[in-house]
């Protein structure tokens, strides 16, 4: 994991009987925001219902560059037991992406290996503590 900082994009969307997630009419990219994905999205809706009063049904959709996402479409601030389950679901996010990613490093050592004139069984015998023998031998195969 590396301390790069977030980059959040966003997009506003309204609702469209053609589309199923409705049309997008604007988007953006923050780079220095330092609240939730949540939080970014209740702070984008409310300024664009500032500026366009007229424009009613949005919704904002947040994701971040460290695996994040976010639908919001109240501006309201959150109260404090929505605040913590919404920090435990972008948590929950960013742990989902790292995982993933360490998944895909190791099993790219673990080919790597491989090649280098490992057998599959030993590679397998030594990734035992992080995955069965099966999985282990099913990703040498790719």
């Amino acid at each position: 994991m590396t301390d790069e900082p977030v980059i959040f994009e966003y997009a506003i969307v309204v609702p469209d009987p053609q589309l199923f997630d409705g049309r997008e009419i604007a988007n953006g990219i923050v780079a220095d925001w330092t609240g939730t994905a949540h939080d970014l999205g209740r702070d984008v809706l409310r300024r664009r219902q500032a500026e366009h009063p007229q424009e009613h049904a949005l919704a904002v959709e947040v994701n971040g560059s460290n695996g994040v996402y976010a639908a919001v479409d109240d501006p309201t601030p959150a109260k404090p037991s929505v605040h913590a389950l919404e920090v435990a679901i972008e948590a929950k996010l960013i742990a989902d992406r790292i995982a993933e990613r360490a998944g895909e490093e190791l099993a790219e050592a673990m080919r790597n290996t491989n090649r280098d004139g490992l057998s599959k069984n030993n590679v397998a015998d030594k990734v035992g503590r992080v995955m069965s023998r099966p999985t282990a031998l099913k990703a040498l195969r790719r």
